[in-house]
């Protein structure tokens, strides 16, 4: 069965909210916690996914949102782990997600 889009919307704001969680642990516990930084990794891999498969409709209506942006982070995370920088992970995590949530949160 396939998810709507309010479905994938809820989503990325759980994740988001999950991510919010971890970053008020702050920047040293994601550095020194392999365990953090990892959760909030594959939490910005969830964000990534669920908003590959939201409609081209839905993703229209934020024309604001870098939506390839966002699932090209999941392919780069998923794929070319090697190169995933820690530094933007953790700028991902505290600003452009805090970022995108008002945006999706804004009354349509």
């Amino acid at each position: 069965m396939s998810r709507t889009d309010a479905q994938r919307k809820m989503d990325i704001l759980e994740a988001a909210e999950d991510l919010a969680r971890l970053a008020e642990r702050g920047r040293a516990a994601f550095d020194e916690d392999l365990a953090v930084s990892l959760a909030m990794e594959r939490l910005l891999e969830v964000f990534g996914e669920a908003s590959s498969h939201l409609s081209e409709e839905f993703r229209n209506s934020f024309p604001s949102v870098d939506w390839r942006a966002i699932i090209d982070m999941r392919i780069v995370l998923a794929h070319m782990y090697h190169r995933v920088d820690r530094n933007l992970i953790w700028m991902m995590a505290t600003t452009s997600v805090p970022d995108l949530v008002a945006i999706l949160s804004e009354p349509r």
